[in-house]
């Protein structure tokens, strides 16, 4: 086929995808397809049976679905019973197509679902929906295959899945795909400890084909705002992005910082307070807007922001502005392409995917936790639960409370030394007491909450009603970063009060002359219940120091990076008069110092004037600017670096004196 033709018919490949789920697919229900509809789910028609999912034991790979083309895959559903609390990494999709050897799909199922760093979270979008507190996945990408199409699910985790619920639907089509049919691929990647003045690399694609989304999750390793990244594509091999940003935020079509929020083609599912351990998770979906190439694409972020840290010595936070910041980057690509993709990079181990963790399953220790002051520990159904399965599946600790004074203690064993972020997974109710939280063991006693509420702010909220006013609102509680040393710790609650609002009905006598009337009255709620604690454990140490190592290098590097521009635009300065020198006129072009133009077509010269295929980027990535006649030389030529930064002339290196010179 001619390449004008094969080009054409990508575009209108690539054109048919985006069309087709941009309509949402109302477009389908107002003609017949020709297709049959099927559907391969975890359940089995067994009417005297509710067995209706199927387990995954540790390090369990399973096949899902293994179908017969042609035909295209609609929609895919899944909910998870896991004893592993970070099953949203643990868990990993694969999806392959045809006869590939290397799954075109393959990420955590949290990642390609909107949620990273292994937390949850609900998104309402275009192809992507979760509910149930982020437990129920749902996808409506479209995914077609020719022969083929296998899909697996992976338990990394040594604790088992105890159900797995499923649904996949698609379309076997009684004809052939189009020869140009497009195949979908969503790949997770991420990178730790990152190499410093490097930007993250979401993708690095070869082939045909078109990117239409962005999933990204961000643990932070220090504070303030970590945001001001651009974004940056580099289509079919460019040495200079065509298509750059303004800002991270800006990329997931927010503005002046991030918030939390769901749309149809971008949302921020995930976005803790700036501090150390902030995490967060951002998509954007490029259906309306995808990004087509012929023959490569590679997609980055930098990893350039704010940064704030306590000085050691004086107490006090200091900011850094637009430093590299070694946080932890990892995302999922997606994108669609005319053949199916090998692997730009190996997929990370578990080991690397999750914090080490120490959690506390409160729920299961309820019989042997310490109270007292009229407190007393149980457990309660709570459909709202992170524990979906075991011994305790759906279930939470309970402590009923008399009023001000009683208290729980929960033992924690920590076996490493580090600095742990911890977390109290609470159970918000509308009848619920505020209690203050205390942890002390080796060297180390530290009020980590003097009063967590745990009323139920969210019991009005749609999203959460009515499944909270039976079982509450399942909320993870932050509450600091700690350096602990090995040892046996207690974290102690403790009733201080009752929020204003929370409330338990009853009954009070009253009196009128010898007569008892019973009237119906309210007294304050003290009591809670846990989910669990969590102790992760952060893989950087001590950030101060980390910073002042990092400052030092930049000075040096930057230093370097001067030396080396001026030198280049003094090579170039002097291949430019030897040009004039040789044909009698400057070029008119730096271009011209490397190929002669057909406009000096017969003319001697020493071509070419610089070596190598391509006159070098400068150290910052960019062109070397050439003007003539010049602003700095009107008799001559300008050429220079704008080191770094076109919009301030002050700072470029060229060929004249700096501003400084004597």
């Amino acid at each position: 086929m001619h390449p004008a033709r094969s080009l054409l018919a990508v575009a209108i490949a690539l054109l048919f995808v985006v069309c087709s789920a941009a309509a949402q697919d109302l477009g389908d229900v107002t003609r017949r397809i020709p297709a049959r509809r099927m559907r391969v789910s975890s359940g089995l028609f067994d009417p005297e049976s509710n067995l209706d999912a199927v387990p995954i034991a540790p390090h369990q790979t399973i096949t899902l679905a293994d179908l017969t083309g042609p035909g295209e895959i609609r929609h895919m559903w899944f909910t998870v019973g896991a004893m592993d609390r970070r099953f949203t990494r643990s868990v990993v999709l694969r999806i392959y197509w045809d006869d590939a050897e290397v799954p075109s799909v393959e990420s955590p199922i949290g990642d390609f679902f909107a949620a990273g760093n292994g937390m949850r979270a609900n998104v309402s979008s275009l192809p992507i929906e979760v509910t149930s507190y982020g437990r129920a996945f749902n996808s409506y990408w479209r995914m077609p295959f020719r022969r083929h199409a296998r899909i697996t699910m992976t338990n990394d985790a040594d604790k088992p899945v105890n159900g797995l619920y499923y649904y996949i639907d698609w379309l076997k089509f009684n004809t052939p795909l189009p020869a140009d049919a497009l195949y979908f691929h969503a790949r997770y990647r991420q990178d730790f400890p990152p190499k410093p003045f490097t930007s993250y690399v979401l993708a690095d694609i070869k082939g045909t084909g078109q990117y239409v989304g962005t999933v990204l999750s961000i643990q932070s390793s220090m504070g303030h705002w970590l945001g001001e990244s651009d974004d940056r594509f580099y289509v079919d091999g460019e040495q200079i992005p065509s298509i750059v940003g303004t800002g991270m935020e800006d990329y997931f079509t927010d503005g002046w910082n991030l918030r939390l929020f769901t749309h149809l083609r971008a949302g921020v599912t995930i976005y803790e307070p700036k501090g150390q351990d902030q995490r967060a998770t951002m998509y954007r979906w490029h259906i309306a807007d995808p990004i087509t190439f012929n023959t490569s694409l590679k997609v980055v972020m930098e990893r350039r922001s704010y940064a704030g840290l306590v000085n050691p010595t004086t107490g006090k936070e200091e900011v850094f502005d637009f430093v590299y910041r070694p946080d932890f980057f990892s995302s999922v690509a997606f994108w669609y392409a005319t053949v199916p993709a090998p692997r730009f990079w190996d997929f990370p181990p578990l080991a690397e995917r999750v914090n080490p963790e120490i959690f506390v399953e409160t729920t299961l220790m309820a019989d042997a936790l310490r109270t007292g002051g009229g407190a007393k520990v149980s457990r309660k159904a709570s459909r709202s639960s992170n524990a979906a399965s075991g011994p305790v599946r759906q279930s939470m600790t309970y402590v009923q409370n008399e009023g001000p004074g009683g208290w729980l203690e929960v033992p924690v064993d920590v076996k490493e030394p580090g600095n742990y972020s911890i977390s109290i997974y609470q159970f918000l109710f509308r009848d619920y007491g505020v209690w203050k939280v205390t942890m002390n063991g080796p060297g180390f006693d530290q009020v980590l909450d003097p009063a967590m509420d745990f009323y139920d702010y969210y019991v009005s909220q749609t999203a959460n009603t009515p499944e909270n006013y039976l079982y509450g609102t399942w909320h993870e509680n932050k509450v600091g970063v700690y350096a602990l040393q090995p040892g046996a710790y207690t974290i102690r609650f403790e009733c201080i009060g009752a929020n204003p609002a929370a409330r338990i009905p009853g009954t009070r006598d009253t009196y009128i002359g010898t007569r008892v009337l019973q009237e119906r009255a309210f007294q304050p709620g003290y009591d809670m219940a846990l989910d669990g604690i969590s102790l992760r454990k952060l893989p950087w140490g001590d950030m101060w120091a980390w910073m002042q190592d990092y400052l030092t290098n930049e000075k040096q590097l930057f230093a370097q990076r001067v030396v080396a521009a001026r030198q280049v635009v003094q090579q170039l300065a002097a291949a430019i008069e030897r040009f004039k020198a040789d044909i009698g006129e400057y070029p008119q072009t730096l271009d011209e110092l490397q190929v002669q133009p057909s406009r000096l077509a017969g003319r001697k010269g020493a071509w070419p004037y610089v070596a190598g295929a391509r006159i070098p980027l400068d150290p910052w990535g960019q062109l070397y600017r050439y003007e003539r006649p010049g602003t700095h030389n009107p008799a001559r030529f300008d050429v220079y670096s704008v080191h770094g930064n076109a919009r301030d002339p002050s700072r470029w290196i060229g060929n004249w004196p700096p501003p400084n010179a004597q």
